[in-house]
């Protein structure tokens, strides 16, 4: 008993101690993460997102790629997820190492907190979390960050709805709400779902009584969770509502073929990794032949690297299934066997079916999540039944915990420890020193990188070549952190007019070249002597041998005088001959009625301000249409002189207004439509969560002091 009442004070201790030995490589040094997803989406995104937290404005907009995207509106980028406060408050990338290390810490604690609830030990509650934490799903996410993040809070709504549910505690109702509610804003809605069918799963089965199932308290049980989901749907409104907006205007909604959804499919060999440990050398990533040897037979990369939870785990959760809690197992063993079978993808037949009624999910190797937690549960019965046989001795019970306790934590470290890996933050700053004139360069313009234009790796390239290549190269999106502006990019959500615009990107070079022309792309970084295509004779120059200057490309923001009605709405009309964008502009929807004489003229400034908001002054001695290529999204709204005016789609994916002779000053302003109203409902959400749920607890507490 007493260390049991040691751990439990300890338990914090114990969750730091566990983050400072699996990241002290990102906590004492300057090294920061740079695997995989997080080199070109995660990293670039959350500097981006710290930028304007430190500014004290919310990023709406990101002007870096696919010509500006919706930036808030993208589930991944976490704008109102409460961790990204760390952004706002430390600088980068010590907060982005922090915010990593925040979750490990946190998830910890969260499984500590549900099994204690569920009546489990203090010593089982220490051991678990170990395995949770550091192997298997949660530690092979980091490079997947959104996954890590949504990941943690499955724990935390567990046990707050148990400790509602059976402990009838008001603010544990209110906990439930908002462990969903950041499970939500974490940026990953199939792990919520996950997460909330496990949800329901121990709700439905949750006991009333040790003894029995009581089948209406668990019909009642699932009422509240439908309560509970909606109540954090409404609460994280103000992200899902733009969120779902960009939702209806991607590529998503026309689904996944069966090929798409069951791409990253388990494969069967790695089964064998639940069981027999999988040892990540030391600077994996600068050897040539580490994935045929690891994951042999693989045509690629697996979504999640390691399955293996440490060695003790499945002999732990084997022994539930012969224990005084076997009948309380045998669900978890249930979700266990689902969710693998669902997890091998196009290696198993169930996975077909769930694809038939579900096929916007993809990624199978994700239901390895449910199936990892579903066993360490298992696995903590297990260890319960174990320290129950012999807690008549009491010194021999603890000194066998210890020892369990160490050889998992050593286990996992030694299997795990170089499955991150990190280089110097330097890296993120590093470019190819050809390159520098783009860097110098004051004005506005966007860049391409040609993919056929770069050299391409060896068959033996390292996996650290292959991202020194695209930082030296400054692909999408590490541009955001020099201040380029790429024609192209990378998203967690690819919409229908960023699908375009890869479109016309793979077009032949005589279409692209007016599209990169159209689009402000002044600079080409492409190794191929483009300058010398039959196509491009006097349209490029070549000012170093990795860069291509464009000759006349269009500027960021100009003025013509002649509008002409948008006929079938596609690419072919801008690709056109006869249309001249220098002077021309196509109009969808209202056409402004000008005199229809030929005329450009560039602005006289052009401004992104700290807010995301577009100022540009301009003269002119007639009227006129004001060009702005910046992809044109539901949301925009524009102000000439201090009035309102129509935003005008223009060419297609562009955007522009009516101008009036003389001077003016315009401002284009990015707002999700309706976001007022989404804000107002997670308020208000929020304010009624509070009242129903915490204010008594808070009050009782004022009373008493």
């Amino acid at each position: 008993m007493r260390l049991d009442n040691l751990i439990n004070q300890a338990r914090f201790a114990v969750s730091a101690l566990l983050v400072l030995l699996f990241f002290h490589p990102v906590l004492f040094s300057d090294n920061t993460f740079f695997f995989r997803d997080i080199h070109r989406w995660f990293y670039p995104a959350k500097h981006f997102l710290a930028q304007f937290l430190q500014n004290g404005f919310i990023p709406y907009w990101c002007p870096n790629y696919f010509c500006g995207a919706p930036f808030l509106g993208d589930l991944q980028s976490g704008v109102f997820y409460p961790p990204c406060l760390i952004f706002a408050l430390l600088p980068f990338p010590w907060s982005f190492n922090l915010y990593v290390c925040l979750h490990f810490f946190l998830g910890f604690l969260f499984f500590y907190g549900f099994l204690k609830s569920i009546g489990l030990s203090s010593r089982t509650a220490l051991f678990i979390p170990v395995s949770f934490c550091y192997g298997s799903f949660v530690i092979a996410s980091v490079n997947t960050l959104n996954n890590l993040s949504a990941a943690i809070w499955l724990p935390a709504a567990l046990w707050a709805f148990h400790e509602a549910r059976m402990k009838k505690k008001r603010s544990a109702h209110g906990w439930t709400v908002l462990s969903l509610t950041l499970c939500l804003l974490a940026g990953e809605p199939q792990l919520f779902l996950l997460t909330v069918a496990l949800l329901a799963l121990f709700a439905f089965f949750l006991p009333r009584h040790e003894q029995r199932l009581d089948l209406s308290f668990g019909i009642r049980s699932l009422g509240m969770i439908v309560l509970f989901v909606l109540a954090a749907l409404l609460v994280a409104a103000a992200q899902l509502g733009p969120a779902f907006a960009d939702y209806t205007l991607s590529i998503r909604t026309e689904g996944f073929t069966f090929e798409e959804a069951a791409r990253f499919s388990l494969r069967p060999s790695m089964l064998k990794h639940l069981l027999l440990p999988l040892v990540f050398p030391p600077h994996f990533e600068t050897d040539p032949s580490f994935f045929t040897r690891f994951f042999p037979n693989s045509s690629g990369t697996p979504w999640l690297l390691t399955l293996y939870p440490g060695t003790i785990i499945v002999p732990l959760a084997a022994l539930s299934l012969l224990s005084r809690f076997r009948k309380r197992v045998l669900l978890w063993l249930l979700v266990f066997i689902v969710s693998t079978a669902l997890a091998l993808g196009e290696n198993a037949p169930l996975f077909r079916i769930f694809y038939n009624v579900f096929p916007a999910f993809r990624f199978p190797e994700k239901f390895i999540f449910p199936a990892a937690f579903s066993l360490l549960l298992m696995a903590a019965h297990g260890f319960e039944d174990l320290l129950s046989r012999i807690e008549k001795r009491e010194r021999s019970a603890n000194l066998l915990f210890l020892g369990l306790f160490v050889f998992l934590v050593l286990d996992l470290f030694w299997a795990h420890r170089n499955l991150n890996p990190a280089r110097e933050s330097a890296f993120y700053q590093a470019y190819d020193p050809r390159l520098q004139t783009i860097l110098n360069d004051p004005s506005h313009f966007r860049v391409y990188v040609d993919p056929d234009g770069i050299t391409p790796g060896s068959v033996n390239a390292t996996i650290l070549e292959h991202h020194r290549q695209w930082q030296m190269l400054l692909m999408p999106n590490l541009g955001i952190l020099h201040h380029l502006h790429h024609v192209d990019g990378v998203t967690g959500l690819e919409l229908r007019y960023q699908y375009l615009i890869t479109q016309m990107l793979d077009r032949p070079w005589s279409q692209r070249i007016r599209f990169l022309k159209l689009a402000n792309v002044k600079y080409i970084i492409s190794h191929e002597n483009l300058e010398e295509h039959k196509d491009l004779v006097d349209e490029l120059e070549r000012i170093s041998p990795l860069v291509l200057k464009v000759k006349k490309p269009l500027p960021r923001a100009w003025v013509v005088g002649q509008v002409l009605p948008m006929k079938r709405g596609s690419v072919e009309e801008l690709l056109e001959p006869s249309f001249d964008p220098s002077f021309q502009v196509i109009a969808g929807g209202s056409i402004p009625n000008l005199s229809q004489a030929d005329f450009f003229k560039e602005v006289d400034s052009l401004r992104y301000e700290k807010d995301g908001r577009i100022r540009i002054r301009v003269t002119s001695d007639r009227p006129s249409v004001l060009v702005l290529s910046e992809s044109s999204y539901p949301g925009w709204r524009v102000f000439v002189n201090g009035q309102e005016r129509a935003c005008l789609w223009l060419n297609l994916l562009f955007q522009g207004v009516e101008l009036p002779s003389g001077q003016s000053e315009i401002v284009f302003q990015f707002r999700p439509e309706r976001f007022s109203a989404f804000v107002f409902v997670s308020l208000a959400s929020l304010c009624i969560v509070w009242i129903v749920f915490f204010a008594s607890l808070f009050f009782r507490k004022k009373i008493r002091h």
